[in-house]
């Protein structure tokens, strides 16, 4: 059809660098795995709803709204800034991401499992520790142990300056880097 509408692309697109950011360790997942697990969690799949999901579980960047919406829209122009917010509160409410509220802005997390952010005090930026989630892990356990706390989540977060900031930082002061 000449001049007709185009049709929206498949959901099966190659989005593999939507997602920016990854840990060394991180595992990738993939659009038919992500597919399927919102389908089995009864989440209607739209392209634009697979590709901001995949941003999010597929980063290890912790996005935030506008970094979500500015991936998604290289792919989907016609995306709307209200498609994000609304699909990240679906997914929340499935259990697949987080929000992660910051002074300056939310970011969105989709490792829930224990573990310690490093958050820079420069940048904003946030990424997951490496190391430390078995720590993480047993402090909750022991406290749930010891305590008739009723526990629904923890987040553990260390503040400094990312590598780029401190370099940055380390070069207006003048202090010599080794």
């Amino acid at each position: 059809m000449m001049g007709g509408p185009q049709s929206p692309p498949s959901l099966i697109q190659p989005w593999r660098h939507l997602a920016v950011g990854l840990v060394g360790s991180s595992r990738v997942t993939t659009q038919n795995e992500l597919g399927t697990k919102l389908k089995t969690l009864g989440i209607r799949l739209t392209p634009q709803r697979l590709a901001i999901a995949e941003v999010v579980v597929n980063s290890g960047d912790h996005p935030s709204v506008k970094e979500i919406y500015g991936r998604v829209k290289e792919f989907f122009p016609y995306v709307t800034l209200a498609t994000v917010y609304s699909t990240l509160t679906v997914l929340e409410q499935a259990g697949i991401v987080r929000e992660l509220p910051f002074q300056k802005q939310s970011r969105y997390d989709a490792n829930l499992s224990p573990h310690a952010n490093l958050v820079c005090v420069g940048c904003g930026s946030v990424h997951d520790a490496d190391v430390g989630q078995n720590m993480v892990a047993e402090l909750r356990q022991s406290l749930e142990k010891s305590s008739d706390f009723q526990f629904t989540g923890q987040r553990v977060d260390f503040y400094g300056w990312c590598p780029n900031c401190a370099n940055r930082r380390d070069h207006r002061s003048g202090t010599p880097t080794e």
